[in-house]
């Protein structure tokens, strides 16, 4: 059985922008989440700089990622937000790289 395909994207917004960035995430999420192959997609705003987004996502598989990327909501996004944001890092994890946290 193929693993999920599962990643973090992380967006650095241009300060100011974050309120419209956000007023089109709805959008984007629910038309996401009804894709077939899509596991889970959310959207955090950082607690520690509101100019922050993590997207968290899960995929049935890196294929369905790369349909998804296609889709005309995705790249009406894609577009839409392009000059809003000064940079992301994108780090895809997996069971084997995750790790439980502890209190002492």
């Amino acid at each position: 059985m193929t693993q999920p395909y599962k990643f973090i994207v992380t967006v650095e917004l241009v300060p100011g922008t974050r309120d419209e960035v956000l007023a089109r995430a709805p959008e984007l999420q629910s038309a996401t989440r009804a894709e077939n192959g899509c596991l889970s997609f959310d959207c955090f705003t950082c607690t520690d700089d509101p100019n922050r987004l993590a997207f968290i996502e899960s995929w049935q598989d890196e294929h369905a990622y790369a349909e998804h990327l296609l889709r005309d909501h995705t790249q009406r996004f894609l577009e839409f937000y392009e000059p809003f944001h000064r940079s992301f890092t994108f780090e895809t994890i997996t069971a084997e790289t995750s790790c439980a946290i502890q209190s002492l």
